[in-house]
This record gives C-alpha cells, structure tokens and sequence, in this order.
C-alpha cells in the first residue's frame, strides 16, 4: 500500500472518531440539558388555589404497616371529611392557604436520581405495595379539581440537614430527588379542619344546670340517682343549689365558673356517625323499614349508651341539662372512656382499640380508676323552652276592677301620654321578646342539625368538669378576712385620735 493510500486511511479513521466523538458530546450535553431541572416548578399548570376542591394526604405508619389517608373534599356543596364519615369541615379558607403555598414549589436543588436514596431520603410513596420497606416511607400529598383532575402530586419526605425549612420531595412517577423549601405542610390533625367548639354557648348566657345522676350498665341495669341543680338568676347573680347548702358548707363558686368555662369550651376530639335508625333526639326511629341492628346496639353499648325498651337512650353516667338564656336547652349524656390516639380516637379505625382499656369489673364499692388523660364519648341534643325567655309586662293596662268595698290602686285617673308611652315600650319590648323567641327556636333548630347524625369524643378534664353531684358543688366555706384595728383609741376600723387631741367632757 502506498504512503498516500495509508495517509487517506488514516484521515478518514480520524475524521469518523472526530465525528463520533462531537455526536456523544453533543448528545451527552442534551442530556444533561434535559434532565438539568433546578429552579423550574413542579407543577408549572397549577396557578389557581380556589380551584382545588380535593385534598388527599397518605401518611405511613411503620408500627402497623400500613397507610392512613386523610382527605378534605367540596362534594354535594359542602366541605366534607370522607375520611371521618364525610364530617363537615371548616375548609374553604384554610385548603385555598395550603394550594397556594404548594402551587409555588420549586426543584431548588437535585439531591439524588439513585433509587438506593429514596429510604434514607424518607420519599419512599406510602402507597407503593411493590415495596418492603418499613422505614423511610414518606408522606404523599394530592390535590385535586373539581373533575377530579390532579393538580399536584408529589411526596414529602425527610428535612434536609442544615438546610432550615427543607425537606426531600419525590414526584411518585420518577426517580429523581429533590430539596424544596417547603412553604407549608398540609395538616393531618383532623381538629384543624373542624370547628372544635361543640355547643357553641356562651357562659354568661348559661341560667341553671341540672345534673341526674343515674347510672345504667349490662350487669345492674338502670339504678336511679339524685337529681340536683344549680341556678342563678343573671350572669352577674348568685348561684342558688337545689335543696339547699348544707349547714357548715358553701357553694363552691371556683367550681361553678370552671364548669361554665367547660361548656363554652367544650371541644371535638373526635366524631363517630350515629346508626341508622336513631333520631335526631335519641329515640328508636317509628319507621319500621329502620331498625337498629345487633351490631349497632352493641357498638353504643361497647361506647356506654343503652337503649330501653320504649326506645329511649340512657348513658351509664347520666345527663347533664343546661339552660341557656335564650331558651336552648342542651342535654350532654357521656358514656365509656374512648381509648386510642391519632386516627384510632377522631374516627375509631379499629374496634380494639374502642373497647375499654380495662374490662375487669371493679369490685362492690370500689371506684374504678381512670387516666388523666382520657376522653368520653358524648352525645348532645338541643331543644327550645320558651319560658327561659322572659316575657314582658304590659303596664299600660290598667288593673283588675277592686273588690267591692275596697278602693281602686289609682284613685287619680291616669295620664293618657303616660298610658301610651307605657304602650309603646310595651310594644318595643315584646317586639324585642318576639325577635329572641324566633332566634332561640333556630338557633335550636341549628344545633339540632349540627349534632343530629353524629356523637362525640371530648377530653377527659371537660368530663370531670361537667359531670358533678352534690359533693363535688359544695366545699368549705373561705375563711373571713380579719379586720385590722386602726392606730389609736377607736377599735378597728376609722383609726385612733391624734395625739393630744381630747374629746370634750359629757355636759
């Protein structure tokens, strides 16, 4: 071969490996191009936070191995919990603050594109079954529109070291992970999505209370107790008990406005759906096509409530009636202690964990223990009395005709312009009367509706607050303040004389 045959050889091998060479450059900067995502944003189409309609968050508990969802929706025009039996939530504002902190995240930095990293990294996607893994499982959060349509999906995993405010984040479709300043984090706490307040009273507005304290259970039945009670006549008055304070005693005012306390503040804890076939004021329905099943009746009896014969409810620790100045009458029966924490206490996952934490009898005479801690299940229903709302007095009207022989109250004929400015505020007042007997009949009617399908879990430290009896309303009387004598001659009080001043000799 001659030199110029192997010069041609040689530059052709040259210019095909230069060749060769500039195309895997060229593609490799492509490459790195098209996967170099820093600094864009995960969902670039999401720009409208009131259009999320449908919050989904997926947590993963390691203990039991499994996944637990927790999820906020507008559905049937409504916000609804249909993780808590669709309980209404208090949702518009709080959802549209969260989609528009979440449709801003950014991929501020790459951390990883190795699937080794995802567990350490805590990304792994709690609903992903193909996984073994315990540890490292994150927590999956997805919103939706009203079509159902994915707004964003991506998963939260563990906070980045040193790096205040940012966590790891996964889209569940790929690989990839990254650091994100995370702006907030939908909350899980089913109290943060509620309106808490239970009864929704007012303390001053509370006018007498009524504590029956009979007890109900499977093994001694329906076993009557005293029924005492407490009034007063304005929020400023004096509480008076029923039967009277014991010679020695005084009615223990601390407690009192402890207990009003309590029932304006009464919280949510958790909720339970009523069983189909019990009213809204806690009677067996008439409807014959509705009947409270085997295993509805043992549910309620499991959580403390019976039912009786004529179709009544009882608790087995009794009533408690308050009465409100605006005619509403709440009635609170409180059943068993509800055990459990986390979604085994707001919505009852498991009927383990409902069931009493001790279920040994306690012996005759002994009172059974309980944790400080503990909550009650509850059930509330509303009614209106119109006589807790006072009537005005008609002055105006003149009074009944005397006995014969007796003189008339006005001997004088009154003034007509008194009569009529009586009549008038007569009419202001019942006018006014008239306005709070229809607010008091809807508001009943409101609270009716709120507590109609639902019972409740509330705080063990209410319970005890609530729930008392004679003892606990009566204590011993505070002691009296000494008083301290005055400087000087007089006894207590005014003071002495000043020095040298005499008081002239009797006459």
């Amino acid at each position: 071969m001659s030199e110029l045959s192997k010069t041609g050889i040689f530059a052709a091998v040259a210019l095909a490996l230069t060749s060769l060479a500039m195309v895997a450059t060229r593609d490799r900067a492509v490459r790195t191009e098209a996967f170099n995502d820093q600094g864009q944003a995960f969902f670039p189409e999401f720009k409208d936070p009131l259009a999320c309609t449908d919050l989904e968050v997926v947590d993963f508990d390691p203990s039991t191995a499994t996944a637990s969802r927790f999820q906020v929706k507008f559905e049937n025009n409504r916000w609804v919990i249909p993780s808590h039996y669709n309980y209404p939530a208090d949702a518009r504002d709080r959802l549209s603050k969260t989609a528009a902190a979440l449709m801003d995240l950014t991929k501020d930095t790459i951390r990883s594109d190795a699937p080794d990293d995802q567990e350490k990294m805590g990304v792994i996607d709690p609903l992903d079954t193909k996984s073994t893994a315990l540890k490292g499982r994150g927590k999956r959060i997805t919103l939706r529109d009203a079509s159902e349509k994915v707004l964003a999906d991506f998963i939260i995993g563990e906070p980045i070291k040193d790096r205040s405010g940012q966590y790891y984040v996964r889209l569940p479709d790929q690989k990839r992970i990254y650091g994100v300043a995370l702006k907030a984090e939908p909350s899980t706490k089913f109290a943060d999505w509620i309106e808490t307040n239970l009864l929704k009273l007012e303390a001053a507005k509370v006018r007498k209370v009524e504590f029956d304290g009979y007890k109900v259970n499977l093994e001694q039945g329906y076993q009557k107790g005293e029924v005492v009670d407490v009034e007063r006549k304005g929020a400023a008055d004096p509480w008076t008990l029923s039967g009277g304070v014991p010679e020695g005693k005084a009615l223990d005012e601390d407690k009192l406005r402890t207990l009003t306390n309590a029932l304006a503040d009464l919280k949510i804890v958790g909720v339970r759906a009523k069983p189909a076939g019990l009213t809204r004021d806690l009677k067996k329905t008439d409807d014959q096509k509705i009947t409270l099943s085997t295993s509805a009746v043992a549910s309620l009896q499991g959580k403390g409530f019976y039912m009786t014969r004529d179709g009544q409810l009882l608790s087995n620790q009794g009533d408690v009636r308050v009465y409100c100045d605006d005619g509403v009458v709440y009635t609170l029966r409180y059943g068993e202690v509800a055990v459990g924490v986390g979604d085994e206490l707001t919505r009852g996952d498991s009927d383990e964990a409902e069931k009493k934490a001790d279920e040994a009898p306690a012996e005759k005479g002994e009172k059974k223990s309980e944790p400080a801690g503990d909550n009650r299940y509850l059930m509330v229903t509303a009614a209106f009395d119109k006589s807790l709302v006072p009537a005005p007095k008609d002055e105006s009207q003149p009074e009944a005709a005397p006995a014969e022989g007796e003189l008339p109250a006005d001997v004088i004929a009154p003034d007509p312009a008194e009569v009529k400015a009586k009549q008038e505020k007569f009419e202001r007042e019942k006018a006014d009367y008239d306005k709070k007997l229809a607010d008091g009949e809807k508001r009943a009617k409101e609270l009716t509706d709120r507590f109609a399908a639902w019972y409740y879990v509330t705080p063990g430290d209410s319970f005890r607050s609530i729930n008392l009896d004679r003892a606990a309303l009566v204590t011993d009387p505070k002691p009296k303040a000494a008083t301290i004598p005055g400087p000087g001659g007089f006894p207590g009080g005014a003071g002495g004389l000043p020095p040298g001043f005499q008081l002239p000799p009797p006459e």
